[in-house]
């Protein structure tokens, strides 16, 4: 969430206690009671589609890290076995072609390109291996292939449940804003003669405004001056 829609998530939590307390004066059957119960309803799934949200940026944010990493590991093997090729090529004219890699690869054109090398390898690995490539050199870059996967999925499905949370968030705090709105005239009439709790409905329904920047720089400048 924003900075804008958390301050609406807690207006909408203030307003779900307000209704807990003033429960005996809206009955679920009146117009009042079914307000409350969707704006009770929905505090809790924006509760839940926060965690949600939380937990995709994080996985997303790891899965981004956890790919640099992986992604280099992948890039060095191909460029280890394209440079073996190269010298191979003396002997076996053209194979060096197989396994050229580009200079900027997105991130599935490298792992195609992988894929495709270890492919194009296996019948050959005995040749690597003689010009000195170590014995497991196709399980090690099958293995940085899985990896560098591993942490694409990650990514991508981390964004997803950010993306569909984020989405689940926008229409709940709309539906129940909308649900806001419309108690807020039903309370005002019933507790028109009661200063008190029509103090507590103001304080619970009202939307705390984002905090004022203070101009650090301009202050320091103007003490300096």
């Amino acid at each position: 969430m924003n900075d804008k829609e958390i301050r609406s998530y807690e207006m909408i939590l203030r307003v779900s206690d307000f209704g807990a307390e003033q429960a005996a004066i809206f009955p679920s059957a009146s117009l009042g009671g079914e307000l409350l119960a969707r704006i009770s309803a929905a505090a809790q799934e924006l509760g839940n589609h926060h965690a949600d949200q939380v937990s995709g940026n994080t996985s997303a944010r790891r899965g981004t890290a956890t790919k640099a990493v992986a992604r280099a590991a992948l890039r060095k093997a191909l460029q280890r076995l394209h440079r073996t090729a190269r010298s191979m090529s003396q002997t076996m004219p053209g194979i060096d072609s197989k396994f050229r890699i580009q200079r900027n690869m997105s991130d599935q054109t490298l792992l195609g390109t992988a894929e495709a090398a270890a492919v194009d390898a296996a019948p050959i690995k005995n040749d690597f291996i003689r010009f000195a490539m170590p014995a497991d050199f196709l399980e090690d870059l099958n293995g940085h292939i899985a990896e560098f996967q591993t942490a694409l999925t990650t990514q991508q499905t981390g964004k997803g449940h950010r993306v569909m949370a984020t989405a689940a968030i926008d229409d709940t705090l709309e539906d129940a804003l909308s649900a806001v709105r419309q108690l807020d005239a039903i309370v005002r009439n019933t507790f028109h003669d009661d200063p008190a709790r029509l103090a507590a409905w103001s304080s619970a329904s009202h939307v705390e405004r984002a905090p004022k920047r203070k101009k650090v720089e301009s202050d320091l400048q103007t003490q300096e001056a």
